[in-house]
């Protein structure tokens, strides 16, 4: 399977990884500005039948591949995060550095996790609409404009059911909190304080403990949606490399 993508400007590599909802289109509120000096690069994650970490990690390593350029700054959001340090530890030799945004090594909530893989297992269609209706009190932060909240949900309002329950399952099966000093990438940790998705401030501390190249950022009063915030600009991010 040949791996679909979106790319803006010219310049240095930049690899947005999204989120389980898997579309790739959520980086637009960054990528105009990103693209005056990168090539920034976007990609759905496959929708199609069940797979594994192992798969998604190879889409990855395609894209970055044919990015070309050198190594590329990647930026994974949520469950995108997972998997961007899935694939560095895989593939170290493709990344430059790496933006890990309101996510984890491994899914805290435990009852959480095998609970939502059950339902939506088993009723879907239902559980996708309710996960759309409480998205206002549970993934936006107030610094979210109402445009971009209709955005989001024009964006996510079509997931394939067999991707979106292969990432859950990913999510329910994946530990790498053991294998997390292996990841020698530079790697800038960001939370929102105000994320009530997951605790994400906890698990970017024990990232920032754990990773040997690792920078903590908190986001003051931002949601789990962080890329979405009107006061949120990824540029200004890049800067803080420099002092690694």
């Amino acid at each position: 399977m040949s791996i679909e993508y979106r790319v803006e400007g010219s310049g240095p590599p930049f690899v947005y990884v999204c989120g389980i909802e898997g579309s790739g289109r959520l980086f637009y509120k960054q990528s105009e500005d990103l693209a005056r000096d990168h090539t920034v690069i976007s990609f759905p994650l496959r929708g199609e039948g069940r797979y594994e970490m192992s798969r998604l990690v190879e889409d990855l390593a395609q894209v970055l591949r044919d990015a070309g350029g050198g190594r590329a700054t990647v930026l994974g959001e949520s469950f995108g995060g997972l998997l961007t340090m899935a694939a560095a530890l895989e593939h170290p030799e493709l990344f430059e550095r790496m933006i890990l945004v309101n996510t984890f090594p491994h899914f805290a909530q435990r009852a959480k996790i095998h609970l939502g893989c059950m339902l939506f297992s088993l009723f879907y269609t239902a559980m996708k609409a309710h996960r759309t209706r409480v998205a206002r009190g549970v993934l936006f932060g107030k610094d979210v404009s109402e445009d971009d909240r209709a955005r989001f949900r024009e964006h996510t309002r079509v997931v394939g059911r067999e991707g979106y329950l292969s990432r859950m399952r990913i999510i329910r099966d994946t530990d790498l909190r053991p294998r997390l000093k292996e990841i020698g990438v530079p790697a800038l940790v960001v939370a929102g304080t105000a994320d009530r998705l997951l605790d994400s401030v906890a698990a970017a501390r024990l990232m920032a403990a754990s990773l040997p190249r690792a920078r903590l950022k908190l986001l003051e009063g931002t949601g789990h949606v962080a890329l979405l915030s009107d006061r949120v600009r990824v540029r200004e991010w890049l800067g803080e490399f420099e002092e690694f």
